[in-house]
């Protein structure tokens, strides 16, 4: 066997020597502490910018209130005018406890009627306003509008039906808006 110099023996005992490796190595585990600190950090400026853009966005509305009355059964009010509006794909309906609206707000309608059909793609909320706005003349005391919308609408609808029915330039229509769930 070849004699190793005083050298090579030192260069072996470098190579092979076992390293001291760090606490964290030996456990065969990932540092996760970095990555939590962006995530932590990316949830907060998501919920403080969602909090910003609510207080800029949001829409005094009523949800409908359960009473009890004499006997067990729900308190109606005496003759009212229950105006619905709903929003579907081909247009949207006027009701009330009188029946649907027929086209042109004039008159009542039976069986399937688009009191306001859309004017090509578009919903035409102009017409909306005008006819809630014959509606006022006859029920001048009315303020309650309950909005609802097939589930296939986009809400962006919905909210631009609450702006139509609520105002017609300065002339205050029907400010309190009732939200429903839509029936298919």
């Amino acid at each position: 066997m070849a004699q190793l110099t005083p050298a090579q023996r030192m260069y072996i005992r470098k190579r092979t020597k076992g390293q001291d490796l760090d606490p964290s190595e030996l456990v065969g585990e990932l540092n996760i502490i970095p990555f939590l600190d962006i995530v932590v950090n990316i949830i907060m400026f998501l919920l403080a910018t969602v909090i910003v853009a609510l207080t800029f966005v949001q829409i005094n509305t009523q949800l409908p209130e359960y009473r009890r009355g004499v006997g067990g059964r729900a308190a109606v009010p005496q003759a009212s005018l229950n105006l619905n509006v709903t929003i579907t794909g081909e247009g949207i309906i006027v009701t009330g406890s009188g029946g649907k609206l027929a086209p042109g707000c004039q008159t009542t309608g039976s069986g399937r009627v688009i009191t306001v059909p859309l004017r090509g793609r578009e919903y035409d909320w102009e017409g909306l306003t005008t006819c809630v706005s014959r509606v006022k003349q006859e029920f001048p005391d009315e303020r309650q509008v309950i909005i609802s919308a097939d589930p296939l609408i986009h809400y962006e609808h919905v909210v631009a039906a609450m702006d139509a029915v609520r105002t017609k330039g300065t002339e205050e229509l029907f400010p309190e808006v009732l939200l429903s769930g839509g029936v298919r």
